[in-house]
């Protein structure tokens, strides 16, 4: 039997891929995804992105006339997608993704 390996998002991951993962205070392991970039075809500028971040990885700007989030701080993003959850946008309007350690030799 294979072990599935999903990311934070819930989204498949290769298993023969070793990703990074942070540990919760019960000692679980989980595999956050960073932040890389927002939608903003996709984004309503609401704010909430904003208001969650708790790396203030956000701001509201105008793109194209329209006010929209912006990623200004993405080393700041803990990878724990509360934006990407919180979003009002089906699927969400940013593009978060985890991040890859190193192929597992043999698999």
């Amino acid at each position: 039997m294979v072990n599935k390996c999903c990311d934070v998002l819930g989204k498949e991951l290769d298993i023969n891929k070793s990703w990074f993962k942070s540990k919760k205070a019960n000692g679980e392991e989980w595999i956050p995804a960073f932040v890389q970039k927002v939608d903003w075809h996709k984004c309503i500028g609401c704010g909430m992105c904003v208001r969650v971040c708790l790396g203030s990885c956000y701001q509201l700007k105008k793109v194209k006339g329209k006010l929209v989030s912006v990623v200004v701080n993405p080393k700041n993003c803990y990878g724990d997608c509360h934006c990407h959850k919180i979003c009002s946008v089906e699927g969400g309007a940013m593009i978060c993704k985890p991040k890859l350690v190193k192929e597992v030799k043999g698999k």
